[in-house]
C-alpha cells in the first residue's frame, strides 16, 4: 500500500525537462551530453537517465545497509546482494502488517468483547529500465498481496471499516493476488505517465498525515474517502498522467476501468472512470501546506436511492439504477511546526539525517506537526451516503529522540442521503455515522513499528450501540 504521487511530482519537475534538453542535445550532436549536462549524475554508464537515481525513494527501499537498529529492513544487505541488485535496477522488498483488534464495548448485539486477528503480506519488485540498459526514465512495478486471519467486519455496527488492512487484496477474504503490474515513464513537458494494472488509492486523496493503514490510522474513513469506492477498485487497469505546470502547481488526470476486480486479470472493460486532480503547494508562516481538488466521473450505473421502487427492488432483486455518477473532493494539509534540523541542511547547523530513512513511506511523511482535512460530495439520489467529512492533527518526530514515531488524532462524518433516508423502513434502520480515532506508531526500529489504536464509533446501524474499538498493529519490513 505504497504512496507515489508526491515523489512523482519531484520526477515530473526535475527529470523530464532535463531529459528533453539532454535528449535534444544528443540527437543534434549524435553524442552523449557533455560533463556540463545537468543530468550527468543521474545517467548510467550507457548514458540512460535513471528514475531511481533522481528520486531513490520511488522504490520501497533505496538503501539496505546499516546496523540492525538503524537500517530500513530486517534482513539488511547480506553479502551485499541487495545493493548489487539495486545497482542493476532491481529491488525485491516485502512487508507484513498484523492487526489485533476488538470491540471493547457497544457495537452490534454480538460486538462487545469480540476480538479478531488478521495479517496482510505485501511483496514488491521494481525494475529501473535505465539501470537495466533498456531505456531512459522508466520504472516497472509489481505488487503481490496476501491476506490471512479473521479481521473485525461489522461487529462495531459500523459502515466505515474499522480495519482498512482487511480490504486488500480482496475484502475480508484469505487470498493472494498480483495487484499491480505497471510502468512509470517520464515524458516531455514535465509529465510522468503510469500505465497498466495499479491501485488508484496510491495516487488519489493523498495526505502526509492520514493515507496509509500500514502505519497511520486504521479506519478507512480516516485514511481516505470511502465515497470513492463506487468509482474504483484497489486493482484496476488505468492510464494516469501527472504534469508539473509550475513549481507549486501539479495537474493530474487519467482514466481507469471501474469494474475490474482484484484477481480478475482480464479486467472488466464495460465502463470507464475518469478524474482530474489539481494540487497546489504553498507556505503559510514559512511552513509547508497543500490543497488539492478531485473531480471523478464513472459511466457505470449507480443505485437510484431516490426511486420510489427502491425498497421493493431490493426485496425482488431488481434494484433501480441511474446512469453515470460523479464525486468531488477538496482536501489538504498544513504544517505548523517542524522539529529543529528536519528541514535544515547539516551545513547550516541542522541534522537532517536524524530524520531520514531510505524508504518511500518515511520520505513522504515529512517530520513535523500539522492538520489535515477532507470534504467530499456526491449526488444524493444515487448514493446512500452523499457527504463525507474528516480531519484532525498528525505528526512525526514530535518527541525529542523519537524521530520515526508517528501519531494522529481525528474524526469523520458520513451523512446519510436525504433521498435514501426518506425511503420507507430505511430511516428506521440507518442513520449518519461519526467516528473518532487516535493512534500512536512507535518505531522500535525503522523496519519494525508497533501501533496502539483506539476508535469511538457512533454507528450507522441504529440497532447498534456506540462502540469503543481497541487495536494494536505491527508492521515489519523485511
Amino acid at each position: 500500500m505504497g504512496r507515489f504521487f508526491l515523489l512523482l511530482i519531484l520526477v515530473a519537475g526535475f527529470l523530464t525537462g532535463a531529459t528533453t534538453t539532454a535528449g535534444a542535445q544528443e540527437a543534434a550532436t549524435g553524442k552523449e551530453a557533455s560533463s556540463t549536462d545537468p543530468m550527468a549524475a543521474f545517467r548510467t554508464d550507457k548514458g540512460l537517465i535513471s528514475l531511481t537515481k533522481v528520486v531513490p525513494e520511488l522504490t520501497p527501499v533505496s538503501d539496505y545497509t546499516g546496523d540492525l537498529w538503524r537500517r530500513a529492513t530486517l534482513f539488511g544487505d547480506p553479502g551485499g546482494w541487495r545493493s548489487r541488485l539495486y545497482g542493476h535496477g532491481v529491488t525485491i522488498d516485502a512487508q507484513l502488517t498484523q492487526v489485533y483488534q476488538g470491540v471493547a464495548s457497544g457495537g452490534s448485539a454480538s460486538g462487545s468483547g469480540h476480538a479478531q486477528y488478521n495479517g496482510l503480506f505485501e511483496a514488491n519488485v521494481t525494475l529501473d529500465t535505465a539501470k537495466a540498459g533498456l531505456w531512459s526514465g522508466g520504472l516497472i512495478i509489481l505488487t503481490e498481496q496476501s491476506s490471512f486471519g479473521h479481521p473485525l467486519k461489522n461487529q462495531a455496527g459500523d459502515l466505515s471499516p474499522v480495519n482498512a488492512t482487511a480490504l486488500w487484496p480482496e475484502a475480508y477474504e484469505d487470498s493472494s493476488v498480483l495487484m499491480e503490474y505497471f510502468l512509470i515513464q517520464a515524458l516531455p513537458f514535465n509529465t510522468v505517465a503510469l500505465v497498466g494494472r495499479l491501485d488508484p488509492s496510491n495516487y488519489l486523496d493523498l495526505n502526509s498525515f492520514s493515507d496509509t493503514s500500514d502505519n497511520q490510522f486504521l479506519n478507512v474513513s480516516m485514511n481516505s474517502n470511502p465515497l470513492f469506492s463506487r468509482f474504483l477498485t484497489y486493482s484496476t487497469y488505468a492510464l494516469l498522467f501527472m504534469t508539473k505546470v509550475t513549481e507549486d502547481f501539479t495537474f493530474a488526470y487519467g482514466a481507469w476501468t471501474p469494474n475490474s476486480q482484484p484477481g480478475h486479470y482480464r479486467g472488466n472493460w464495460t465502463d470507464y472512470g475518469a478524474a482530474v486532480y489539481p494540487m497546489f503547494k504553498y507556505k503559510a508562516y514559512n511552513h509547508p501546506g497543500m490543497i488539492q481538488a478531485i473531480a471523478a466521473f464513472t459511466s457505470k450505473n449507480a443505485v437510484d436511492v431516490g426511486n420510489p421502487n427502491f425498497v421493493p427492488g431490493v426485496i425482488t432483486g431488481n434494484v433501480p439504477t441511474k446512469s453515470n455518477n460523479w464525486v468531488v473532493e477538496l482536501s489538504g494539509e498544513q504544517y505548523f511546526w517542524e522539529p529543529m534540523g528536519a528541514s535544515v541542511p547539516q551545513a547550516e547547523g541542522g541534522r537532517k539525517e536524524d530524520f531520514h530513512v531510505p524508504t518511500k513511506d518515511f520520505a513522504q511523511d515529512r517530520p513535523g506537526l500539522g492538520i489535515f482535512y477532507r470534504f467530499s460530495f456526491t449526488p444524493e439520489d444515487r448514493s446512500a451516503y452523499d457527504i463525507y467529512l474528516s480531519g484532525g492533527v498528525g505528526g512525526r518526530g514530535v518527541i525529542p529522540s523519537r524521530p520515526f514515531d508517528r501519531f494522529g488524532v481525528g474524526s469523520y462524518w458520513l451523512k446519510e442521503s436525504s433521498d435514501f433516508s426518506n425511503q420507507p423502513v430505511i430511516s428506521q434502520l440507518l442513520q449518519d455515522e461519526v467516528g473518532v480515532e487516535a493512534f500512536y506508531n512507535f518505531a522500535i526500529t525503522p523496519w519494525m513499528q508497533l501501533s496502539a489504536d483506539v476508535q469511538w464509533i457512533g454507528p450507522a446501524i441504529r440497532s447498534s450501540d456506540d462502540a469503543v474499538v481497541l487495536g494494536t498493529r505491527l508492521n515489519t519490513r523485511f
